[in-house]
């Protein structure tokens, strides 16, 4: 991409501006190598783009259910109700667990409407006080989120048992050093570095959506074979799991097919996110139209 920019600008503008080529006689035509690399690359960013533009729009149908679902409930003093899609909601007794949850509800709220702002290009570059203090913000909550959940989860029963309680732990875990990281990075001023692990700590954050995805993108054509009763069965065993490590690992093979010289490994990556985005739309459908529409609706 470097290589072709250099051409672009140090060649073809000023023969450009020169007016000695586009004339109707001459032009020149990159090809090759670089021109491959450049084909290959605006395949896989578009199809990036896309997955993210539907990651964004499910962001905010899931911000749109936490208000219906869990807010709208709570200022019309019917919080009993949340137990109805809980498995450990408000239980009597327990006030520092009932604490918990309520903080963690609230907080799961905030960061779904601020996380997918940081990830916009042009906040991030004409309103970069906003940027700072919302990342800031996102940084703080999302450690708080995680800290939180850890806790409420040794606090109460395990869903699914000791085996899921630890695949979710990995991935509060996971948030936390992507958050350090991101800071560490934005602190030293190291933006690149600190784009990437922002980045990673969205994806990590967004691991109970990613959840529900999976799941009704495995139930939709195996009819939730394997799933379990509290996803204890091996797909939803693997679901717990790759809520944290599918996005990661996704993210990080088109960090390296982005630095890659290799047009295979681009086309390659871009080939894998178009597909992934197709399971991913199977299960966002599922999960708007069985989980989510229904308590937004009612």
């Amino acid at each position: 991409e470097t290589a072709i920019e250099m051409i672009q600008t140090q060649l073809i503008a000023p023969l450009r501006a020169e007016k000695l080529i586009d004339d109707g006689l001459y032009e020149i035509k990159l090809a090759g190598t670089a021109d491959k690399l450049k084909v290959a690359w605006d395949a896989m960013k578009w199809n990036l783009l896309l997955a993210l533009v539907i990651t964004y729009l499910v962001m905010a149908a899931l911000f749109v259910y936490i208000f219906f679902n869990f807010g709208l409930s709570a200022l019309q003093g019917n919080t009993a109700s949340w137990n109805e899609t809980l498995f450990n909601g408000l239980i009597s007794g327990d006030r520092l667990g009932n604490a918990l949850l309520v903080a963690h509800l609230l907080l799961a709220f905030l960061i779904t409407l601020s996380g997918p702002l940081q990830l916009i290009p042009a906040i991030r570059n004409r309103a970069r006080a906003f940027h700072r203090w919302n990342g800031r913000a996102y940084i703080l909550i999302a450690l708080v989120i995680s800290a939180g959940a850890i806790l409420l989860q040794a606090l109460r029963p395990a869903f699914g048992g000791l085996t899921n309680q630890i695949l979710q732990s990995v991935n509060g875990v996971v948030i936390f050093a992507c958050a350090l990281l991101a800071w560490q990075a934005a602190r030293g001023r190291r933006f690149a570095a600190h784009r990437r692990w922002a980045t990673r700590l969205f994806l990590a954050a967004s691991g109970v959506w990613f959840l529900r995805v999976m799941m009704m993108a495995w139930a939709i054509p195996s009819g939730g074979a394997g799933l379990g009763e509290e996803l204890d069965g091996p797909a939803g065993r693997a679901a717990m799991l790759g809520q944290t490590l599918i996005p990661l690992g996704v993210y990080q093979l088109y960090l390296w097919a982005e630095e890659s010289r290799s047009a295979l490994a681009k086309y390659a990556t871009a080939a894998l996110v178009s597909l992934l985005t197709l399971v991913m739309l199977g299960g966002i459908l599922g999960a708007t139209l069985v989980m989510w529409m229904p308590r937004i609706l009612g």
